[in-house]
């Protein structure tokens, strides 16, 4: 209950003083050492509710009722509200010394106060005063005596030797036979406090969630996480939050039915703050969303600058202040390309770089950055409050084990360190019919294949650093010959007679369509262009493109161009969709679409909006067989096949698996129907875990002796 205004009058009506702070709750002034700190009234005013009821949980209803009254507002405001009070008295919410967070409940303020005259023992003026030498010599005796107590325990104090340091711990954690992390995002989690472990494994019947205590031997499996990735903990470790399904959800770590919190059908991280607020990335082209622990609206954060190049906001986690996040900017579609770290504060929404070329990247207290850089991990010293680097970034970790495109590390707030090592996967590709005599490996290097159509050669992009190019590989001997040379260039696809490669660039802003003819030589040519990012996906003998769009709120949308121009129409949906296919007539398009909340495949009519379903468990990256009668699609790394009767009554058969291989994926399919597969093989991976991690680091990279402000 809120407190009457009379009682807070009485409480609070004289200046108090915490710590070398003081405020006047008459003239609501907060000063510091004397100087006054200007702040706007509600955080003035929930400062002031705070100290009334030091020492108390006060709940974020009693705080929303009690400063702002009758406005509605939500917990986001509140949460606002206490984070520019935390920057003004310099506060950690990790180890809060004033205003502490009470998770699920509220607030407190922890730090002791001073109220005039509270304990200063003045005696009532109607008392009579009866001098004695006693008076007089009692204070000097518990003065002297005083003295002598503190004079012994300072000697026993330096006699005592300095209680010594916890140790650095190395162990490992192995996974059992057949069974391997994760490999789709970081499948590794840490709490907090370093006591428990969580990671996503993988066996020949899926993934699910794994957690351990650092005490025990024996990870306990959490049921009903099937499909579960990127595991993240809770403020206070007691719940694990994952991505499954196509949803963000959440699971207690005592286990029980998992919760579902947000539509996520391309997953890329998630960050659980102390205000219940987890912000995560969950569409293919988008930004950062904000979802709240007990459900309720997403609030979308960021959107990507396609004028700037940017692609996607992707691996998302807060700083210890409760309202500064760190996320990774992406600048190619391709998982696994360098792009740059960036904080944003949510108060004013400020944007700044801190790092370049890095897929991800976390802060370790006291004041560290540690990102992934390839198999590398490196740090840096990097000061939170300015948010800037202080140093040079240093590699402390390599083997470094890729989920997602980035590193399979995670830290704590404790100083602990956890990363998956493995050694590099080896990678082979082979026509199925003929696996023992795999395709050379400069062909191997290729990502995003496209094969040609006499399925003689392959197009595909090979990515160096914070550049990409497209090649085209020779199936058969495998030569190379580079089709760009400039920019980041990605999804290069065959024209129906094979005599040019499209593909499309980007110099720093928006990505466009480019053609380059084979045999001219002649350097690639512009092709269409928009005001946001256009990829081409398919092309058919009509000369029509499907081409995927960047729409400016952050989603995707697909549209066919019946004939070559300079701009193209903006698509319209309210979902996500991508990878269309163009039927070998061009009448049809296959596409995948999130919907129903997950991916899943459709085809329609080229120019028409009626979609027909043709997977029903998921599905992605749909293609035609070359007589127009089958779409392809992947279910995972499966791959299946429906039958389709075009016309007016046109329908997708219930699906046939085609190809089944866990460790193998079907990339390209030949005109003639072979399936051309490619298999990565590594070892399973060991789980470093290193305790007082971060006190090893600060003795091989020293932070400064003073931080710039």
């Amino acid at each position: 209950m809120i407190p009457e205004a009379s009682t807070l009058e009485r409480r609070s009506a004289a200046a108090v003083s915490f710590g070398p702070f003081s405020f006047d709750p008459q003239n609501r002034l907060l000063s510091r050492d004397g100087v006054e700190l200007a702040l706007p009234p509600r955080v003035l005013g929930v400062l002031e509710l705070l100290l009334a009821r030091a020492g108390e949980v006060v709940s974020r209803q009693e705080m929303l009722d009690g400063v702002w009254k009758d406005a509605f507002v939500t917990d986001t405001s509140l949460a606002e509200a206490v984070s520019v009070l935390r920057q003004a008295l310099g506060d950690d919410p990790q180890s809060p010394r004033y205003v502490q967070t009470v998770h699920r409940r509220g607030y407190r303020f922890v730090a002791p106060i001073v109220r005039p005259g509270a304990a200063l023992g003045v005696p009532r003026a109607d008392a009579p005063v009866q001098p004695s030498i006693g008076g007089v010599l009692a204070p000097w005796s518990i003065a002297v005596l005083c003295a002598a107590i503190a004079s012994a325990a300072l000697w026993q104090i330096a006699r005592s030797p300095s209680p010594a340091p916890p140790p650095v711990v190395r162990f490992e954690v192995r996974l059992p036979q057949g069974t391997r992390f994760d490999r789709r995002g970081p499948p590794l989690a840490m709490s907090r406090d370093g006591r428990t472990l969580a990671w996503s494994a993988c066996d020949g019947a899926g993934c699910g969630l794994d957690v351990r205590g650092i005490d025990r031997l024996d990870p306990l499996r959490l049921a009903g996480t099937d499909g579960a990735s990127s595991p993240f903990f809770s403020p206070d470790g007691r719940w694990l939050g994952f991505f499954a399904g196509g949803k963000l959800q959440k699971i207690s770590i005592a286990g029980g039915s998992p919760v579902t919190l947000a539509d996520a059908p391309e997953p890329g991280g998630a960050s659980w703050g102390d205000e219940g607020h987890i912000v995560f990335a969950g569409t293919p082209a988008g930004g950062l969303s904000l979802a709240f622990d007990q459900g309720g609206e997403v609030t979308p954060l960021t959107a990507p600058r396609m004028a700037d190049g940017e692609v996607r906001h992707l691996w998302p986690s807060w700083l210890p202040d409760g309202h500064t996040i760190l996320f990774t900017v992406a600048t190619s579609p391709l998982a696994g390309s360098p792009g740059r770290i960036v904080a944003l504060s949510l108060p004013g929404h400020t944007w700044k770089t801190v790092a370049q070329g890095a897929t991800r990247a976390l802060f370790a207290s006291p004041g560290y950055l540690v990102m992934s850089r390839g198999s590398d991990v490196q740090a840096l010293a990097f000061d939170p409050r300015t948010l800037t680097p202080t140093g040079a970034a240093d590699a402390v970790l390599d083997r470094l084990a890729i989920g997602g495109g980035t590193g399979a590390f995670t830290v704590s707030a404790a100083g602990a360190l956890g990363a998956v090592q493995s050694a590099p996967p080896s990678r082979r590709l082979y026509w199925q019919d003929d696996q023992g005599h795999p395709l050379p490996d400069a062909v191997a290097r290729l990502d995003a294949v496209a094969l040609s159509p006499d399925d003689r050669r392959a197009a595909g992009v090979v990515v160096d650093g914070s550049r990409s190019d497209v090649w085209i590989a020779d199936l058969d001997r495998g030569a190379l010959t580079r089709v760009t040379s400039a920019g980041v260039n990605v999804s290069p696809v065959w024209s129906a007679d094979g005599s040019r490669v499209l593909f499309a660039s980007s110099s720093g802003g928006p990505f466009a369509i480019f053609s380059r003819a084979i045999e001219s030589g002649a350097a690639p040519s512009p092709l269409v262009a928009g005001d946001g990012h256009l990829f081409p996906w398919s092309a058919d003998r009509t000369g029509a493109i499907a081409v995927v769009q960047g729409r400016h709120e952050g989603r995707t949308a697909v549209a066919v161009l019946p004939r070559v121009t300079q701009t193209t129409a903006a698509a319209t949906a309210s979902f996500d969709e991508t990878a269309p296919a163009l039927s070998p007539d061009g009448g049809w398009l296959a596409y995948q679409s999130d919907e129903s909340g997950r991916w899943e495949v459709y085809v329609r009519r080229a120019g028409d909006r009626k979609a027909i379903a043709v997977s029903a468990d998921g599905g992605t990256s749909p293609s035609w067989s070359a007589d127009g009668r089958a779409i392809y699609f992947h279910e995972g790394a499966r791959l299946l096949r429906a039958s389709f009767a075009a016309g007016a009554n046109a329908a997708a058969s219930r699906p046939e698996v085609v190809f089944d291989n866990p460790g193998a994926r079907v990339i390209a399919i030949s005109s003639r129907g072979r399936l051309l597969v490619q298999e990565e093989s590594a070892p399973p991976g060991t789980a470093l875990v290193v305790l007082q991690w971060v006190r090893e680091l600060g003795q091989r990279l020293p932070l400064p002796v003073t931080s710039p402000r």
